[in-house]
């Protein structure tokens, strides 16, 4: 029991900081809610378009642009007008994406943005288009991502100890699938959510990932839940990580790569993106476990195993750096400094140059024993 003591600190933590958001959230997170906010603005937003067309004027919609997190950047509105003709396409995607969102919020069912594409190709275009439209409906009606019911294909893979039942009412138990599964289309239409996970390690790679599930650490320094994004996260295992914390209240893990898109990526489940449509998705007590810059000198590497940073990474660093939420975090800083000054950055893969199963056998129970995150 001694293993878990710092795991249970960080889920105490973890608790206090969830009572902490949902006192102070003013975001909607009741699906009824949403539902019926979604709805509603759907039915003012085409009750404006029939009045303008009715007294013989062009209908325009009003779409809102992104701001970043920081307040920074965007700002203001587009008017997308049926009178213009370089927005008239624009509008009809507008619309129908409405309809079809309407739709399926009115019946209380979902849809892959992919099908919804595939039955007006000749509309869309490209999936762009109806990605586009979404993104932007989702400023114009004022709800989030999840609000349209219009899901998206993710390419993200969870494993573990995990059972939960689909919008459809199937049940599906994530520990059965050997390899893992894919992360569900519609993570908010997830129900009977049950695990007896003691913590979530995120991690960044798919080989890593494999390498974690077929030495079955979600069982052997578990019961855990082990998620990947495949790189950069898409918003379907961004909600899965979100909803995943905010029902099971439990340590969120991030295992990367020691290099700035490393870093990046785990601030990125931590902070969220740089738009504001992102912020509720951020997992604000997530810890960075590693592979941190600060464990090379530790790890003894070999030199051949590091790798020179170029000037990108400089640059990505200072923009890292630089961010509202990191330049706030003394222990990412410290990280981002160190990496700067030592010149060198590292995938996880180099530490199987100590032995082929030092991440498995040493590394992660080392880390998790003594607490060797960056909060």
């Amino acid at each position: 029991e001694d293993f878990w003591w710092e795991i249970e600190k960080l889920r105490v933590m973890t608790l206090h900081d969830s009572e902490g958001r949902d006192g102070g959230d003013v975001a909607m997170t009741d699906k009824d809610d949403v539902s019926r906010v979604m709805l509603a603005a759907c039915e003012r937003v085409v009750a404006d378009v029939v009045a303008s067309i009715s007294v013989g004027e062009p209908p325009v919609l009003r779409v809102p642009r992104p701001k970043r997190s920081d307040g920074s950047g965007g700002g203001g509105e587009s008017l997308v007008s049926l009178g213009a003709q370089r927005s008239t396409r624009r509008f009809a995607h507008l619309l129908y994406t409405l309809a079809q969102a309407y739709r399926h919020v009115a019946s209380g069912t979902y849809a892959t943005r992919r099908d919804v594409y595939y039955q007006c190709v000749w509309l869309y275009g490209t999936q762009a288009g109806l990605d586009r439209s979404a993104e932007d409906l989702v400023r114009m009606l004022g709800v989030p991502r999840s609000g349209l019911h219009l899901t998206i294909t993710g390419k993200g893979l969870v494993a573990g100890a995990l059972t939960y039942t689909t919008c459809d009412g199937t049940i599906v138990n994530v520990s059965q699938a050997q390899n893992g599964m894919l992360v569900p289309e519609s993570v908010e239409g997830m129900t009977g959510v049950v695990s007896d996970a003691r913590y979530i390690l995120v991690v960044e790679k798919d080989a890593t990932f494999q390498r974690l599930v077929e030495a079955q650490v979600h069982r052997s320094y578990g019961p855990s839940i082990i998620i990947t994004g495949k790189g950069y996260p898409d918003v379907s295992t961004r909600q899965l990580v979100h909803r995943l914390w905010s029902v099971l209240r439990v340590p969120v893990l991030a295992l990367t790569d020691a290099d700035p898109y490393g870093l990046h990526i785990a601030a990125l489940y931590k902070f969220g993106a740089l738009l504001r449509e992102d912020a509720g998705l951020a997992v604000s007590s997530l810890a960075w476990l590693g592979v941190l810059p600060t464990d090379l000198r530790a790890l003894q590497l070999p030199a051949y195993a590091l790798l020179p940073l170029t000037p990108t990474d400089h640059g990505k660093l200072a923009s890292l750096a630089a961010h509202p939420a990191l330049s706030r975090s003394p222990g990412w800083l410290r990280q981002i400094q160190e990496q700067q000054n030592s010149g060198f950055k590292a995938e996880i893969q180099s530490l199987t140059h100590i032995r082929p199963d030092y991440l498995t056998s040493v590394y992660l129970p080392t880390k998790l024993r003594q607490a060797g995150w960056v909060l």
